[in-house]
């Protein structure tokens, strides 16, 4: 796998952060990038309450942010 630098990374996600990304962690140290799940939609343009629920296979997690942002560059 070719190495990417923090910028690359942070670029990528800048870049898909209007499809619905999420990037998580489950209080245990592990992290994922996921697109797939459901929310309400967000009314106006300002910051509001939502609700999300998003669909993680096991396979996806990973034990650093940087693991999980490659593998969903890779993937997604």
């Amino acid at each position: 796998m070719k190495k990417r630098t923090d910028k690359e990374r942070m670029d990528w996600l800048h870049k898909h952060s209007r499809s619905g990304i999420a990037l998580i962690n489950d209080d245990n140290g592990h992290w994922v990038v996921v697109a797939d799940g459901a929310q309400n939609l967000p009314r106006g343009k300002a910051p509001c309450d939502i609700n999300t629920t998003h669909f993680i296979e096991k396979r996806q997690w990973r034990k650093t942010v940087r693991g999980a942002i490659d593998l969903a560059m890779k993937e997604l």
